[in-house]
């Protein structure tokens, strides 16, 4: 895609959270193959900063015809307390939660009635067909002032889709998570640079991603803004206000053509 001269393709974290999912990424290409990074770990990786805690590692494959389900082929690599989207994971830096989601060869043959199932499928799609390669690296340093550095370079699911899977996924998750799916939001659509490239995929994508992200996005950001506005202030997360979140709801209803009602 063109015009990525200022999407950077390498970054840094920092923590010892940030160094065991970085250094768990490896052994997840070993068993799932040529994963995308998206969740929590993508949207730090694309804005450069660990603006949020996330325990999770979350992939998602493309699958083939009669291939094994992602969750079998975490199993069949010995991952234990799984439940329906994924367990926890043995790996060179710990254990880690992984949570595996697949897009298998017919996941958009079918005819939609509900616009979140259609956005679940359409967007994992976008998100396998537009990823690039990211080199991220992240260090820690302990009580001994010792530095731990781990390196991957993985796929990652850029800002256009990851906005789109997070405004889907906030739909129907618990209000912990939702809270966290729609910081991942503000946060992608409020930074200089990311912004201007979910501008950017969002105007290049199919007409029918753009009028479910526009359904989920004034649903949450119009329809639901005092309650969106209230998880997102109980995270209790520095620099994040209401009036964050209003610019953030304004930013997609510019993009998307959303009305808000009278």
């Amino acid at each position: 895609m063109s015009g990525d001269a200022d999407l950077t393709e390498r970054v840094l974290l920092a923590g010892p959270v940030m160094v065991r999912l970085v250094g768990a990424i490896p052994r997840v290409q070993e068993i799932l193959g040529t994963p995308v990074i998206v969740g929590g770990l993508a949207v730090m990786s694309r804005l450069g900063r660990a603006h949020r805690a996330t325990q999770d590692l979350d992939a998602l494959r493309r699958r083939a015809e009669g291939q094994p389900s992602g969750l079998e082929v975490l199993e069949a690599a010995g991952a234990v307390d799984m439940n329906e989207v994924g367990g926890f994971l043995e790996t060179a830096r710990g254990t880690v939660r992984v949570d595996v989601l697949d897009a298998g060869p017919h996941d958009l043959d079918r005819q939609f009635s509900d616009p979140t199932d259609r956005l679940e499928a359409t967007a994992h799609r976008w998100a396998l067909d537009t990823a690039t390669f990211m080199r991220i690296e992240a260090n820690s340093i302990d009580e001994t002032r010792a530095v731990e550095t781990v390196l991957a370079e993985v796929l990652v699911a850029r800002p256009g889709p990851l906005v789109a899977m997070k405004l889907k996924a906030s739909v129907d998750r618990g209000a912990a998570k939702q809270a966290t799916d729609l910081l991942d939001v503000v946060r992608l659509v409020t930074d200089p640079v990311a912004s201007r490239h979910v501008a950017r995929e969002f105007t290049a994508v199919d007409a029918q991603v753009r009028t479910d992200v526009a359904h989920h996005a004034a649903q949450q950001f119009f329809d639901r803004r005092p309650q969106t506005r209230r998880m997102i202030r109980n995270l209790n997360v520095a620099g994040i206000d209401d009036t964050l979140v209003d610019a953030a709801g304004e930013f997609l209803a510019g993009l998307l053509g959303i009305e808000e009602d009278e």
